[in-house]
């Protein structure tokens, strides 16, 4: 999946680098635009956690890895023309997923004090979304009086969501799990993003058009060993109006 987005970035880059002699001669006419997307974004960083639970009156440990990112997405952006053929505005990205999680614990004996036994499971169905919101400029390369592409670029804030596993209960003799609570942990952070959009007028306002994009801003999970990668190559391709 990473490949072929990697790819097709490259495709539109190319595309957009075959108009640039003709976009000398040609400015955008339009004021502004509202661009709507669907697709999918690659990326599924590991996210490892470690968490202390209470059991038979002692304390366990659990060790968790987990994808946490990628998916499908819903884009909205929009942006109006300020200068030549440069457009500021917004966007808006929601992504989601689910994920399982590889557990390893170590579970106290309900009979033996001080004595803890090794526990191996996984957790299914384990929630990530991402919330990202875009400040973009865009400018706008005519190719001709139908065809044009943009470049946009700016930052973004991600409002991420996770969950992400902090305690289990076990069935005896074994142990074998029984279940697995979750937290939901919430974290906010800044990135950047850089995109490519080449978009098609069906009629002088209402078109098609192609995305692909990277958003990328890292976060550190209050559960979380380690800091992880949020965002990722984007493709996607929806409506797009003019005004």
């Amino acid at each position: 999946m990473l490949k072929m987005m990697k790819a097709g970035i490259l495709a539109l880059a190319g595309s957009a680098a075959i108009a640039s002699p003709v976009q000398a001669q040609m400015s955008w006419t339009d004021q502004g635009f509202v661009n709507v997307s669907v697709g999918a974004q690659a990326g599924s960083p590991t996210l490892d956690s470690t968490s202390i639970f209470e059991l038979y009156g002692e304390q366990g440990s659990l060790a968790t890895s987990q994808e946490a990112g990628g998916g499908g997405f819903f884009d909205l952006a929009a942006g109006y023309k300020v200068w030549r053929n440069l457009a500021v505005g917004l966007g808006y990205t929601r992504t989601g997923s689910d994920s399982d999680a590889a557990i390893a614990a170590s579970v106290p004996d309900p009979i033996f004090f001080d004595r803890t036994r090794p526990i191996s499971d996984v957790a299914s169905g384990l929630d990530h979304s991402e919330n990202q919101f875009h400040i973009q400029g865009t400018w706008m390369m005519p190719v001709t009086d139908k065809l044009d592409v943009g470049f946009s670029f700016g930052p973004t804030i991600f409002n991420v969501s996770q969950e992400i596993p902090a305690a289990i209960t076990v069935n005896e003799p074994g142990p074998t799990l029984a279940s697995t609570s979750v937290v939901k942990q919430k974290e906010t952070a800044i990135g950047i993003n850089l995109g490519v959009d080449v978009n098609y007028l069906v009629t002088p306002r209402i078109g098609a058009g192609v995305l692909a994009r990277y958003t990328v801003g890292s976060v550190n999970f209050e559960a979380g060993d380690d800091s992880i990668s949020v965002g990722g190559f984007q493709i996607g391709a929806g409506v797009r109006f003019r005004f």
